[in-house]
């Protein structure tokens, strides 16, 4: 890395202010452009006024000659004075506009040589015309004052000088004299005012320069941070399919041992590796959730939700886990409520919410689920007496991967994506969430939705009847051949017939010699082949066939792209019971 010096500084800093000062130039030359048609009607006007004023004291042929070459003047500026000012010069754009402007101002000044045959009122109009063409030149000239000079003396100068000469012809010398100092006063007071005029024209243009600077700024850190996201995803996604792969592997071998009949240590052994591999499958569903929530795949299926049976329900299952860690739980129903919201989201926000309470509750503790009414809100308020968290990292808590109180990384207390997770889920579903906590006192979340009045329905049992797999074939489709053999080895100790293929290709061999009655394939597949590509060949040769994609990819893009396939999506690694819902569906 390059030391920086004071000399270095200063050049980047010259360097910085030459930028500046060009843009500030190019946007008053812009400014000037903008005025010139219609000043150059204003002064068409004029021109054609004094012409007049002119025409009637003397001989036609000279107005007549002048107005014509005012007009050729006008028309050459309207054509060319862009041309003129971004062509390629050693001489400044402000010379050259300068100097077309003074020609200009001569021109306009000419009539004055007719001044002593002019009546009182037409050198009171001439002066008029004149000196209101010089006042709009402050504009006109962006307040450049050598151009406002070049243009405006050319004109005021001389008609002061014809009042000194030719003053009127029924008051005394003194009176000419006093209407030129009165018009040598105005110019100067022009001149002050076009200093004026230009310093906000200058400030204008650096305003808009810091602005255009701090948009690109802004743009700049919006791509870095976009990139960023991207990044982030693209990581996420790739560390998720390669850990997924194995552990699909494994908890398929797993749940194939736990089938078998085992002697006390060996199911010991193996019950202890199916706890390991569902909290590393936690864990993996969490990056899972993350990524199924950026890329915009999860839509929520909103139906009429009966908040007091939803937090009974949880309530059963939780307080099991609180017994097991010495916490007491509690449950408190006010009344009955009704919702209208996606239940399997919002029980997902609600297993987050009292997963984070068990976990930072401390033995002896306290965590209680609450459902009351607020209003038109429904209250569904999950507290705990656990650790708390400090007021400063109040909105951090809701960032990936962040976790209060847990600097040494512990495995068991998650990744930190749990809250991030709920806060997403309660905007996809529109409900309302906060949060007060109060350190060594613990922390209260609540989530608020508005009540509907819901039908009144008959529960009614339901009886899950297995179906029989002796019957059933398999065709798995994976490019990796641990997968395959570890499905293989569970299916068929489920009494499965099971065909296997790495492609596109081999699946459609099978499928044309074998009957196939559900396909298991991984999505994304060697050399370019996908997991819908290799249904889809199938299909041609057995249409209908029942089809499940089980992947271990989270990437956003190939998330909407199984969702678009139309096909029912699982991902790895996958369960015995999640796979029995399968073979049974």
């Amino acid at each position: 890395m390059v030391p920086l010096t004071k000399a270095s500084v200063s050049a980047e800093q010259s360097s910085q202010d030459a930028i500046e000062q060009a843009f500030v130039r190019e946007r008053a030359v812009e400014t000037w452009l903008k005025q010139i048609r219609p000043s150059q009607v204003n002064m068409l006007l004029a021109s054609l006024l004094i012409g007049v004023i002119w025409w009637v004291q003397v001989e036609p042929l000279w107005p007549l000659l002048w107005m014509a070459l005012v007009l050729l003047l006008m028309v050459l500026r309207l054509c060319f004075t862009e041309r003129l000012i971004r062509m390629p010069s050693r001489m400044s754009v402000h010379r050259r506009v300068g100097l077309l402007l003074l020609t200009q101002g001569v021109l306009l000044a000419m009539p004055l040589l007719a001044f002593d045959r002019f009546s009182t009122i037409e050198r009171a109009a001439v002066s008029i015309i004149l000196i209101a063409v010089a006042t709009a030149s402050v504009v006109t000239t962006s307040g450049f004052r050598m151009v406002f000079l070049a243009f405006a003396a050319p004109m005021l100068m001389p008609l002061a000088l014809v009042w000194a000469l030719h003053p009127p012809r029924d008051s005394s010398a003194l009176a000419g004299w006093g209407l030129a100092v009165l018009v040598f006063a105005y110019l100067a007071y022009l001149v002050s005012l076009s200093r004026q005029v230009s310093q906000v024209v200058e400030e204008a243009a650096r305003y808009r320069y810091g602005q255009s600077t701090l948009n690109r700024a802004l743009s700049t850190a919006l791509d870095a941070a976009d990139a960023s996201v991207r990044a982030k995803t693209q990581f996420l996604a790739s560390a998720s399919h390669d850990l997924r792969q194995p552990m699909h592997s494994m908890n398929v071998l797993v749940a194939a041992l736990s089938l078998k009949t085992l002697d006390d240590s060996a199911r010991e052994i193996v019950d202890v590796l199916d706890t390991v591999n569902q909290t590393i499958t936690r864990q993996l569903d969490g990056l899972l959730d993350i990524s199924k929530l950026d890329a915009g795949t999860v839509v929520p299926t909103m139906a009429i939700c009966h908040l007091d049976r939803l937090l009974q329900s949880h309530f059963q299952e939780l307080r099991m886990n609180a017994a097991e860690k010495g916490v007491r739980c509690i449950v408190s129903i006010e009344c009955p409520l009704a919702v209208y919201t996606d239940e399997a989201l919002l029980n997902r926000a609600l297993s987050n919410l009292t997963d984070n309470a068990l976990k930072f509750t401390r033995g002896g503790g306290q965590v209680t689920l609450a459902l009351r009414r607020r209003g038109d809100e429904a209250l569904l308020e999950i507290s705990d007496s656990g650790i708390g968290i400090p007021p400063d990292q109040h909105e951090k808590v809701f960032d990936e991967f962040y976790q209060v109180g847990n600097t040494q990384r512990d495995r068991a207390k998650g990744l930190g994506l749990g809250l991030s997770i709920v806060k997403r889920l309660c905007v996809l579903i529109g409900a309302r969430l906060e949060m007060q906590s109060v350190v060594g006192a613990g922390t209260r979340f609540s989530i608020s939705l508005p009540t509907v009045v819901a039908p009144e329905t008959v529960q009614s049992g339901s009886v899950l009847k297995l179906g029989s797999k002796q019957s059933m074939t398999v065709l798995v489709i994976d490019d990796e051949l641990m997968v395959r053999q570890s499905m293989r080895l569970l299916l068929q100790e489920l009494g499965c017939t099971v065909h296997d293929a790495v492609g596109s290709i081999e699946a459609a061999q099978i499928a044309a010699s074998e009957p196939i009655d559900l396909i298991l394939s991984d999505m994304r597949l060697a050399e370019g082949d996908s997991g819908i590509e290799a249904i889809s060949r199938v299909r041609k040769i057995r249409p209908g066939v029942r089809a499940v994609l089980v992947t271990g990819d989270t990437a956003p893009e190939r998330l909407r792209e199984a969702q678009a396939s139309g096909l029912q999506l699982l991902h790895k690694p996958l369960t015995l019971p999640r796979l029995l819902d399968v073979l049974d569906a």
